[in-house]
């Protein structure tokens, strides 16, 4: 199957999934429910996923990626809003993760893309695992309270906090 085949098919099963998420409970979606819903056959979800949980995981490593080709374009040194603008453009995917009870997939996202690696030494890998525990917790606890302040807001906050925690 080509590339953009694939793409398509992931979108649409992706897509599917959202919306049957958005009228039912998680555990009670199964994937005959999803294939209907994308108009595609059984083979073709398993082809590209191995179960639901990994439909959110791959559409959750792809907007990742895609934000940091875009910041990386953009070339704006404040990664932070940067991040925070990726959250609060999906705001309505990520709330719906935390509606089904799935926020751990972003923590796992979040430790895939900058967590530990085997090949860093202690102080490094250390310190990746505080980074990600500790973003983690920020982005949760924005998306638990509804995502209410914006990315500036978010951004501002965060460096309030900086300057508390350095006495300035």
């Amino acid at each position: 199957m080509k590339k953009k085949d694939t793409s398509y098919v992931k979108e649409q099963i992706t897509m599917a999934l959202l919306r049957l998420m958005e009228k039912k409970e998680f555990d009670s979606i199964n994937i005959t429910d999803i294939v209907k819903e994308a108009m595609v056959g059984r083979a073709s979800f398993y082809r590209n996923f191995q179960d639901k949980t990994d439909v959110l995981k791959q559409y959750l490593m792809l907007l990742i990626k895609n934000w940091g080709k875009e910041f990386e374009e953009v070339g704006d040194p404040n990664w932070v809003k940067s991040l925070f603008g990726h959250y609060y453009q999906y705001k309505d995917f990520y709330l719906l993760l935390y509606r089904c009870n799935m926020s751990y997939l972003i923590f796992d996202t979040i430790k895939a893309v900058s967590g530990p690696r085997v090949e860093q030494d202690n102080i490094s890998a250390y310190f990746s695992a505080w980074f990600c525990g500790g973003l983690f917790a920020w982005i949760d606890q924005w998306i638990t309270r509804g995502m209410s302040e914006t990315p500036d807001e978010m951004t501002l906050l965060l460096q309030q906090i900086d300057r508390q925690s350095h006495g300035k």
